[in-house]
């Protein structure tokens, strides 16, 4: 036993010497008290000890995503309330650990700061990563003295669409046998960076929140988010607070940079199947896979999900997502590969293998001196591991670099909402401390196959602490929010004939890179090409619906995710880059699939414009160790055209 187990130094003073405690035949009455006097106290200790290292936190209930459900290939919502039943505070940690079906760990373990007074409960949020079915989670506590507590296993997610939820207030609480999912007010997170599994949002009354969860609300509807507001009664809306005052809109539909606000005349008790189904025909239609390949709609309500799970095992596949955070990381790791010297490698393999035969067997022939033998042996393996140490593991013209890619989409403040892949390769091993300039980041290595050596911390101090040996890669993504600058881009004129732009021009102020390039706009459903015409873009030729421009198709052909057999590896590494644009717009649209792209379609009251430009500092780690970061970023900025359309007096056909 070791001295924190309860053996040497702990009671050691009551511990009879060994002597005393030998059997003979004469010492068998003396034996008992001898035995009592060294095992009572050695229970005892271990007593205590095991005592002080029970679990000081009990797991009393845990919450999936933001209606039960999770999201693959996305940061997802766990929410885990953690109850102490003593009288002293906890001050330590919750850690998430990842696994694969046999108990395997994958991934590195989510790190959580908790302080839970005495006699207290607290919701504790993480926001791992969700990657394959198979994938399970637990927690355990970690105090801060290092202990481990006993290990918690969270129940297995169920695989769903991004949520629809009802904004459940701690004053007013919803009926069961609601046809939507609720959420809890003090549930929803904190950082926009988190919400990206949530579509639409329900309120019939305002919301408890802090000031960091309205701003991540506000930010999230920004981004393309739906909000219904219901009626009290009859006659009577919710009335908000005023930093959520454009919830107070009397209009009908109210648009809030590339999201809205939808004025929704019913009461929850009106609520209905059929009717919740009429309301949600403004959100994307959702799509099963089935086995033959073909796609087929499903209901826009969730409201059988047992039977929804036997169906889904019966007559739908799951495909793998072909956009996928892995399938950008296994891009952006072939554009850095050591360059060893191969030939000279398989030369000292060959001359390594003739020493230690014939090579030792000629030397025993002729010196008949066992020990001449085993010195040569011993010589030539320590010269050789040597050599194979020297010439395997050094590169030749690497350096410590990382690559990377990332989608920045404009917030209200004059922030980015940016979701980033990067790899980080490395000459000199070691520990390396990843983190950013940013709010809220979330990190994850996307990791479906193996443990990974490190520790994420996100949020509020996120951090990912990552061992990576010499000459190797450790891939990563994160979703972060920045303070970088990006152009302002406002309308001056567009036509519109049903469901097609005729013309358009916008105007940019401020800075748009000279190497900006690979313009496009998205208006409904249909993409048109941009032309850069001083401090304008112009609308160029249409190139069809979604469906067609992004072919998302192809990249399940050629089995981009699993395999990484897209493109030709021996490409510059910009023409790698440009390889990706076409991808990272369909990310950015939450299109993986055909099905998806067809379904496509934004809110008229805006146009969403891309292009790709070099990536800036504010989007690199802040670690001098990891060598020149470069990369590229997508910009997907909303413009709307209402507010045009106004003061134009309309400018619509």
């Amino acid at each position: 036993l070791s001295p924190e187990d309860g053996g040497e130094g702990a009671g050691q003073e009551n511990i009879v010497p060994q002597h005393e405690l030998t059997l003979s035949p004469r010492s068998g009455r003396e034996r008992g008290p001898a035995l009592r006097a060294c095992v009572i106290p050695l229970i005892t200790a271990l007593l205590i000890l095991s005592g002080s290292s029970a679990s000081a936190l009990e797991i009393r209930d845990v919450r999936w995503g933001f209606d039960g459900k999770v999201v693959k290939n996305r940061f997802n919502l766990l929410s885990v309330l953690v109850d102490n039943p003593k009288p002293e505070a906890f001050d330590g940690e919750l850690v998430l650990r990842k696994s694969m079906g046999n108990g395997q760990p994958i991934d590195a373990p989510v790190h959580e700061s908790v302080y839970v007074g005495p006699f207290a409960q607290k919701w504790v949020q993480f926001y791992p990563y969700f990657g394959n079915d198979w994938e399970t989670f637990s927690v355990h506590e970690r105090t801060s003295s290092g202990r481990r507590g006993p290990s918690f296993d969270v129940p297995n997610p169920r695989k769903g669409w991004p949520a629809r939820v009802l904004i459940e207030t701690s004053q007013l609480r919803a009926a069961r046998g609601l046809p939507v999912r609720r959420l809890p007010d003090n549930l929803f997170p904190p950082f926009v960076t988190a919400t990206d599994t949530l579509q639409a949002v329900l309120f019939d009354a305002a919301p408890n929140w802090d000031e960091p969860r309205r701003t991540a609300f506000l930010h999230w509807l920004h981004l393309g988010g739906t909000a219904y507001v219901l009626q009290i009664s009859s006659t009577e809306w919710p009335q908000f607070p005023a930093a959520l005052g454009m919830l107070n809109s009397p209009l009908d539909i109210t648009p809030y940079g590339g999201g809205r606000i939808i004025r929704v005349a019913r009461t929850r008790s009106q609520l209905s199947a059929e009717s919740l189904t009429q309301v949600f025909n403004a959100l994307p239609k959702r799509f099963k896979i089935k086995v033959d390949g073909t796609s087929e709609e499903q209901s826009a309500v969730d409201l059988d999900d047992d039977a929804d799970q036997v169906q889904s095992q019966q007559g739908y596949s799951d495909p793998d997502d072909p956009l996928s955070g892995s399938s950008f990381l296994t891009r952006l790791k072939k554009m850095t590969k050591p360059k060893h010297n191969w030939p000279l490698l398989h030369i000292l393999f060959w001359m390594y293998i003739g020493l230690i035969f014939p090579g030792c067997y000629l030397i025993g022939r002729k010196w008949a001196d066992y020990r001449v033998v085993y010195a040569a042996l011993l010589a030539t393996v320590a010269v050789f591991s040597t050599l194979f140490a020297l010439v395997g593991q050094r590169g030749y013209g690497e350096s410590t670099a990382v690559h990377s890619v990332a989608i920045a989409r404009p917030l209200p403040d004059g922030q980015l909402d940016v979701t980033q892949w990067s790899n980080a390769f490395v000459t000199t091993g070691g520990d390396y401390d990843i983190r950013h300039d940013a709010t809220g980041p979330i990190y994850s290595t996307c990791n479906t196959n193996e443990a990974v050596n490190g520790v994420i911390r996100n949020g509020a101090e996120g951090q990912f602490l990552a061992d990576i040996p010499p000459f190797s890669s450790r891939e990563f993504a994160h979703r972060m929010r920045i303070a970088a600058p990006s152009p302002q881009l406002s309308v001056e004129s567009f036509q519109v004939e049903g469901d097609q732009l005729r013309t358009l021009s916008l105007k940019i102020t401020g800075d748009l890179p000279a190497q900006a390039e690979s313009f496009s706009l998205l208006f409904g459903n249909r993409f048109y090409i941009l032309s850069r015409q001083g401090d304008r873009l112009e609308l160029g030729a249409g190139v069809g619906t979604a469906a067609g421009y992004l072919r998302v198709e192809q990249f399940q052909d050629w089995q981009y995710t699993r395999y990484g057999n897209f493109g030709n590896d021996d490409l510059p590494v910009i023409d790698q880059y440009r390889q990706l644009f076409s991808p990272l717009i369909s990310r950015s649209l939450n299109v993986s699939r055909q099905s998806d792209a067809l379904a496509l379609e934004l809110p008229r009251h805006a146009v969403r414009v891309f292009y790709v430009t070099p990536m800036t500092e504010p989007f690199f780690a802040r670690n001098q160790y990891l060598g020149k970061q470069e990369g590229w970023t997508l910009y997907a900025i909303d413009v709307p055209l209402e507010e045009s359309r106004k003061a134009e007096g309309g400018s619509e056909k």
